[in-house]
């Protein structure tokens, strides 16, 4: 057994594997590996399918359903409710990221250690780790020639406002600029974990069941003793097959949204009742330009790097092209007046302000679905409204004809004197529109029952066996892109997993 699918499945049989590891992501690919190559039987489980690098194209009709959860249509409720985007494949959010290998910044390792009362979260400890991942990875600054008009226009323009840009490094090896990190890298440059880690899973003898959804974990004796779900049939996506995978060590690995959902179901987290709470999602809001002059942003990688002059104040800002398609289903216009903007999009620079948490929500489980419960502030609306204001100056400093704002009420500004208007029109946060994709929290890490969901080896307070290695485990948010992050409290977990005879 290597890569199995819904074909392969039939009704009663029963898998077995030292280690049972749900998700194949950021969390569950590099704790996984690691397991496989200190010796142990790994065996992966993926809701969604294996799409190898030559499989991805740019069609989002093919690529979106295949990929993203729910084709990419599902919402955190709240005010404003916030569209939010999760990977469902062999490799997860890993392969239709962007793939920035930002290490959280060494204050917030300090607030972990001070939050969990030791040093094991603490800059020191984690250096080697994100050392290890970054190796992997191959972490590093992108070719000037992959890098598109789009990132030196914002370099620029920062430049000449004085501000601070730092140019991204990414999780990439060879990258050409290709910009199709959302369908999937068709080159196979950026190192997901479909191409970075899993493949040393697989050389080591682990196995990897796809299509199969874990609805429950499987308990004896107060101990998880494996996993219970059902296959799901690729094209129907019915569930027409019970699967049942019995492990040693469960490790879930399925996201800051779908972990605490299947943990719900257990009545876990009893000790601190944190389970679910401390939902962290990084909201973000695009801002995007329209030049005289066609600039390609598509040509080039699709962040260059971000401007970090507010991140004292939690605001970051960074350009992100995306597909013709995508531009299109968010821009705020219809009929004759989104065409005439969409045969700009060559002269569109596409940019976004994204805003640290200053207050959590909650995932729950309801009707046998997840939950998510996120309202923002009125310090982070204050804050929004600060960085959309500063990008659109950005954007008018280096000649943009306008720039289309998120707002429901105000769509156009036509000058710097428009953005004026900004802090009169905006008084609710209903107003303005948001998205993410960094969400974290909900399991979260510490040496206190009292006051989180795992322990420092990354195991349930109350049940043994069972694991959890994704973004849930972050006692806050990082205030940059998780993905390292993630990786590096992954292999910690791995070292910690503690296997009976």
């Amino acid at each position: 057994m290597s890569i199995l699918a819904h074909r392969d499945y039939r009704h009663g049989d029963t898998y077995d594997a030292e280690v049972v590891v749900v998700g194949t992501g950021a969390g569950g690919a590099v704790v996984g590996t690691e397991l496989a190559e200190a010796g142990y039987d790994v065996l992966f489980v993926e809701e969604g399918g294996y799409h190898p690098t030559p499989s991805f194209n740019p069609y989002l009709s093919e690529s979106i359903p295949r990929l993203y959860r729910d084709a990419g249509g599902t919402v955190i409720m709240g005010r404003p409710p916030i569209p939010y985007a999760e990977g469902r494949c062999v490799g997860g959010g890993t392969v239709v990221n962007g793939g920035m290998t930002w290490r959280p910044p060494e204050e917030v390792l300090l607030e972990w250690e001070k939050l969990t009362g030791q040093p094991d979260l603490g800059p020191r400890a984690m250096e080697a780790l994100f050392d290890r991942v970054e190796e992997r990875v191959h972490a590093k600054p992108q070719h000037p020639a992959s890098v598109g008009e789009d990132s030196r226009l914002l370099e620029e323009g920062a430049a000449r406002l004085g501000w601070h840009y730092e140019p991204n490094r990414r999780a990439q090896d060879r990258c050409v600029g290709s910009n199709q990190c959302v369908t999937g890298c068709p080159t196979g440059a950026k190192q997901s974990t479909l191409v970075s880690y899993l493949p040393r899973a697989f050389e080591r003898g682990a196995s990897c069941m796809t299509e199969v959804r874990v609805h429950r974990l499987w308990i004896e004796d107060g101990r998880c003793v494996g996993v219970i779900g059902k296959a799901v049939n690729p094209r129907s996506r019915e569930e027409d097959v019970d699967i049942r995978i019995r492990g040693k060590a469960v490790v879930v690995s399925c996201g800051a949204v779908q972990t605490p959902f299947l943990l719900l179901g257990h009545r876990l987290g009893r000790p601190s009742r944190q389970l679910g709470k401390n939902f962290l999602c990084h909201p973000n809001t695009k801002v995007v330009a329209i030049y005289p002059n066609d600039i390609y942003a598509w040509r080039g990688v699709s962040q260059g790097g971000q401007i970090r002059e507010f991140r004292d104040e939690g605001i970051l800002m960074a350009e992100n092209a995306v597909p013709p398609g995508t531009a299109a289903a968010q821009i705020p216009f219809l009929g004759q007046d989104a065409l005439d903007l969409m045969r700009r999009y060559n002269a569109m620079a596409m940019t976004g302000v994204l805003v640290e948490d200053s207050r959590p929500g909650r995932v729950s489980r309801r009707f046998g679905v997840p939950m998510a419960r996120y309202d923002i502030t009125r310090y982070d609306h204050a804050r929004f409204l600060r960085g959309v204001r500063h990008l659109a100056t950005l954007h008018f400093e280096m000649g943009a004809e306008r720039v289309i704002l998120p707002f429901s009420n105000f769509h156009v500004a036509e000058s710097v004197d428009d953005l004026e208007r900004i802090e009169r029109t905006q008084r609710s946060r209903s107003t303005i529109e948001l998205f993410t994709v960094h969400m974290m929290g909900t399991c979260r890490m510490g040496s206190d029952p009292a006051s989180s969901v795992v322990g420092l080896d990354g195991q349930l307070w109350d049940l043994p066996g069972c694991y959890v290695a994704d973004a849930s485990l972050f006692p806050t948010a990082v205030g940059v892109n998780p993905q390292v992050t993630i990786m590096a409290l992954a292999t910690r977990v791995a070292r910690r997993l503690s296997i009976p005879n």
